[in-house]
């Protein structure tokens, strides 16, 4: 098992000092700084000058270092004369006289200590970002501790993205190691014109990257010139930034691999990981053979100051389960996780499991890649359990590099942060005493129900969030469905609860302000998209001569006011900055259901007040001129059965799954291990099952300004956290996107049959081309999407 790199922090060490009297801390007068220090150093430096004023209404003089040497003073200064003592950031802290000396391991250690100081002597804690996050912990101390205090973390490096302001610092988050999505800083377009042959065949051709991480396939991992390639990149990076601890060599973030037969042949047999192909030696391979290059060969071993220096790579997606072989110790791999998910038991041991295998491969520094979002989920997505159990289960079995995404919003994550940060400190800390203090001290007399507000939250999703899966919900509307009227009804009186409890503390009063009105946020969805879920429910029905059909102008007006207030209500606070951080909630596209709605009332001989719907005129003018003579509508697609060609399904590469040709129409879709391609019924239609992500599309000429209309057919079984959708977007001559619509979105639930869906619309000025794109995202067991039949044509009268 690979030992932990850092030594577990200490508590501070009592010793006894013969003859040393006991320091009044009020009597400290001076603050002796180094004569040169960084923006960050600077500003722990304030930060501890005002915690020490209103702590102890004593303003500390600072003084730069010299040859004088105060009294009653702290000195603060990096720590040369006793570096071997003190490393990974750690600093030391001891009394002498009256004089209290902060040494650190760099400036960070230096400002490692400052913040211990604040925290454990003067009773600091910056539980949230911004002032309103600052409070006071326990009795005003009025001697200063005795002994020496040296700590260093477990974790070398700890960090949220995006947290590097004032929280991230005040609460000792650091980055020492680089490993974003980089393969295409590496292999770039100017290569491409060099040496193509180091590039990808993908679906049988080379594809010229862009110089996007996004997008640029991967190298061609079985060329022996991406190795050399690669290795060189890293041996100049290191000479341009000889202080730079790593590289990052991470695969772009996409599954686009190369697909020819070399790649081929390093593959098979093909297994798979959690439903997806293993692509982790062919990956792990190639960062094995640069590694030996670059060090071994090279020996670039370590940084001028004596530190070490890695490769790193993620273990992401398809290259997240453990290597066969052992890899090269300066091989830095980055478990990559969504460790809420360790609500699921059987999960939680693989994902175990697999944390120690990767320990005992070989590599000397292991590094995780969390998911602990935030934004842009609109609703308390809490999993402290979680938290606590995996940051010292990791730290256990030898990962010491910590990296998440965690773009807060305050109100809806609690003490997420802050708990996270003091376990990565320390991760032998018992995280329940840590959650009662932050209750306790930050919310005061609130303590009680504002508690109990975020572990009723965090209690439903582990009992309702389901089938685990990678990042679950991410980005997707419907998983406010996960809260339902009768949770958000239990937290609400929390908060108000809260609220009666410190109406005579402004302070605190505040904090639950921020809470109140973040979950206001989660309340508004939860009541946009109910009454969106209701109308759609009941338009799918008018379609089949089952719903309510007068109904549908009331429930279409109530859905449009409910969308009007989240928005209202969103613009009011997403400018705060405790909540900014939700205007990613925001910016995301989301389901327009005013388009179907309109039709499924045109159809039904019902009107609405065009006053009520001036947005949508041009939606409705369709709608009523297609309703008037629904058979005259003359396909442009053909093959709107989608039949299939009369020869054998092939695959669309080595990975399979066979693809039956459908003339016109195309698939594009990321392999996985229960993938299926068939037949609705008699060679026709598309059935959709297994998949991860797919697509079915096809492209046709329209005229700009000019009025359409899609009418589809199609039948579905849809778990949470599958998206199965139909996008309009529209491009210009030189194929670029002009406007892009999502307008239909499968309920949650069994279509019971055949569906029609009619999605009228007005082609955007400029427009050349419609892209017509059935898709589908993380089918469950049991899910299907079958695509029966899809007319478009032009409307005219």
């Amino acid at each position: 098992m690979l030992a932990a790199q850092s030594r577990r922090p200490g508590a501070w060490r009592v010793e006894h000092l013969t003859g040393a009297h006991r320091l009044s801390i009020e009597s400290l007068r001076t603050l002796v700084v180094p004569a040169e220090m960084g923006d960050q150093l600077s500003a722990a430096v304030e930060d501890l000058r005002d915690v020490f004023a209103q702590r102890y209404g004593v303003q500390l003089v600072m003084q730069v270092a010299s040859g004088e040497r105060p009294k009653y003073a702290i000195y603060l200064r990096n720590s040369g004369h006793i570096k071997s003592r003190l490393q990974n950031d750690a600093f030391l802290i001891h009394r002498q006289g009256t004089r209290v000396f902060i040494s650190g391991d760099g400036e960070l250690g230096a400002l490692n200590g400052v913040y211990a100081l604040c925290e454990q002597v003067l009773g600091a804690r910056w539980y949230w970002a911004e002032n309103i996050g600052l409070e006071f912990v326990g009795p005003q101390r009025d001697k200063f501790p005795e002994g020496h205090w040296h700590e260093e973390p477990a974790y070398v490096m700890r960090q949220f993205y995006p947290m590097n302001g004032d929280f991230g610092r005040r609460n000792r988050l650091v980055r020492h190691f680089k490993f974003n999505h980089a393969l295409a800083k590496v292999f770039t377009p100017e290569l491409y014109n060099i040496e193509p042959e180091v590039f990808s065949e993908v679906y049988g051709r080379r594809r010229a990257p862009r110089g996007h991480g996004g997008y640029d396939p991967q190298p061609d991992f079985t060329e022996s010139r991406a190795i050399e390639i690669a290795a060189q990149a890293a041996l100049t990076a290191f000479e341009a930034n000889p202080e730079a601890r790593s590289f990052s060599l991470s695969i772009n973030d996409n599954c686009l691999f190369d697909d020819s037969e070399a790649t081929r042949s390093a593959l098979e047999p093909i297994n798979y990981f959690r439903g997806k192909p293993n692509y982790t030696d062919l990956v792990f391979g190639f960062m094995n053979a640069v590694a030996a290059r670059v060090f071994d060969q090279a020996g670039a071993w370590t940084t001028p100051s004596g530190e070490s220096r890695y490769l790193t790579a993620l273990a992401y997606y398809w290259t997240e389960q453990s290597p066969s072989f052992p890899i090269h110790p300066r091989v830095m791999p980055v478990l990559t996780a969504d460790r809420a998910q360790w609500h699921d038991p059987a999960y939680r041991a693989e994902d175990q499991a697999l944390i120690r295998r990767w320990a005992d491969s070989g590599a000397e520094r292991i590094a995780t890649w969390d998911y602990y979002f935030g934004a842009p989920y609109i609703y308390p997505r809490q999993f402290n359990e979680w938290i606590a159990q995996s940051v010292s289960f990791m730290a256990e079995n030898g990962v010491s590099v910590f990296f998440s995404q965690l773009p807060s919003s305050w109100g809806l994550d609690g003490c997420k942060a802050w708990l996270t940060a003091q376990l990565l400190w320390n991760p032998e800390q018992d995280a329940a005493v840590l959650i009662e203090e932050y209750y306790a001290n930050f919310f005061g007399a609130a303590a009680e129900p504002i508690r109990a507000f975020y572990e009723a939250a965090e209690r439903h999703r582990n009992l309702n969030e389901g089938t685990p899966e990678w990042i679950k919900f991410y980005e997707d509307e419907f998983s406010i469905e996960l809260f339902d009227t009768e949770i958000l009804q239990v937290l609400r009186a929390s908060i108000e609860s809260a609220k009666e409890l410190v109406a005579n503390d402004a302070r605190r009063l505040a904090r639950v302000e921020i809470v109140s009105d973040a979950f206001s946020m989660t309340e508004a969805y939860a009541a946009q998209h109910a009454s969106g879920t209701r109308l759609v429910a009941n338009a799918l029905d008018v379609f089949i001569d089952a719903g309510d059909a007068a109904a549908l102008p009331q429930q279409l007006l109530y859905y449009l006011q409910m969308r009007a207030a989240f928005t209202a209500l969103s613009e009011r606070l997403l400018d705060e900055p405790m909540h900014a951080r939700l205007k990613s909630f925001v910016k995301y596209a989301k389901l327009d259901p005013v388009a179907f709605v309109v039709a499924a009332m045109a159809h039904a001989g019902v009107t609405m007040p065009p006053a009520e719907l001036y947005e949508y005129a041009d939606v409705m003018e369709v709608a009523e001129w297609w309703a008037t003579d629904e058979k005259a509508l003359c396909s442009e697609l053909e093959n709107s059965e989608l039949q299939h060609a009369a020869t054998e399904p092939q695959p669309r590469n080595f990975l399979g799954p066979d693809l039956p040709k459908v003339p016109g129409w195309h698939f594009d879709f990321r392999p996985t291990e229960r993938l299926a391609i068939e037949a609705v019924d008699d060679g026709a239609g598309v059935r959709v099952t297994g998949a991860d992500v797919f697509s079915i599309f096809r492209d046709v000429p329209v005229v700009s300004g000019q009025r359409y209309l899609l009418d589809a057919s199609i039948a579905y079984r849809i778990s949470p956290d599958n998206r199965s959708q139909i996008w309009l977007s529209w491009s210009d001559r030189e194929g670029r996107q002009i406007e892009r619509k999502l307008l239909f979105r499968c309920p949650t639930g069994d279509s019971s049959g055949v569906r029609r869906i009619v999605l009228p619309t007005r082609v955007p000025d400029e427009a050349y081309t419609l892209r017509v794109r059935f898709y589908m995202s993380r089918q469950y067991a049991g899910d299907f999407f079958e695509v029966h039949q899809a007319n478009f044509g032009l409307i005219a009268k």
